[in-house]
């Protein structure tokens, strides 16, 4: 009996401290106020847009996979005004062709020194930090993460940004992480049923 008990203990005591150490998700209404001031949206590909999966044949790589709800996400940003680019260490082209397909042109990277690429956003745009935002999910996100006003990490993300993130997303990498973020900033802003009408009004569909 005190054996089961003493494990019990530790058991919960363990849970306590990983609920302790993790970051809130996104629809805590305590992060309204910092998410409603976001004006740009800085994401990672590999890990974020993408669950880091890749398909290689003889030739090379071939296949990343896309969620589709993340797609609606960037049209949700744009007709929110919301300034999106991205960051990754691998700029292939068919990640070019997918951010491309929805007018998102800001796409950086090459290499895993990310900080510069962000700081160039910042001054493109010509917004200030502490209205940026940043979702990354492994160890060379971090310094970026420090840079901006607001940082996410999918649900899935290496444990020491999960440590450092302000918030987190209920999404694994890949499965509209961006799309939740992107909802949760409209929400904040109090835009949402105009946003959607937006939208629906739109000529082109959205596109």
């Amino acid at each position: 009996m005190t054996v089961a008990y003493n494990l019990v203990t530790f058991i919960s005591k363990i849970q306590a401290k990983l609920e302790k150490e993790m970051p809130p998700t996104l629809s805590d209404p305590l992060l309204k106020s910092r998410l409603s001031k976001i004006k740009l949206l800085v994401f990672d590909v590999d890990g974020v847009l993408t669950d880091g999966t890749a398909y290689y044949d003889s030739e090379g790589m071939r296949l990343k996979t896309f969620s589709m709800r993340d797609g609606f996400g960037f049209v949700m940003a744009k007709f929110s005004g919301l300034e999106l680019g991205a960051i990754t260490g691998n700029v292939a082209d068919m990640v070019k062709r997918r951010l491309e397909a929805f007018n998102i042109t800001r796409v950086k990277g090459g290499h895993f020194h990310k900080t510069g690429f962000f700081n160039e956003m910042m001054e493109e745009t010509n917004i200030p930090s502490e209205f940026s935002a940043y979702v990354g999910d492994d160890l060379f996100d971090i310094p970026v993460m420090n840079l901006a006003g607001f940082s996410i990490a999918p649900s899935d993300a290496h444990p020491e940004v999960l440590a450092r993130a302000d918030a987190v997303s209920s999404c694994p990498g890949g499965r509209g992480v961006v799309r939740e973020v992107v909802e949760a900033i409209i929400h904040a802003q109090g835009r949402w049923d105009e946003v959607l009408e937006m939208i629906e009004r739109d000529e082109k569909g959205g596109r």
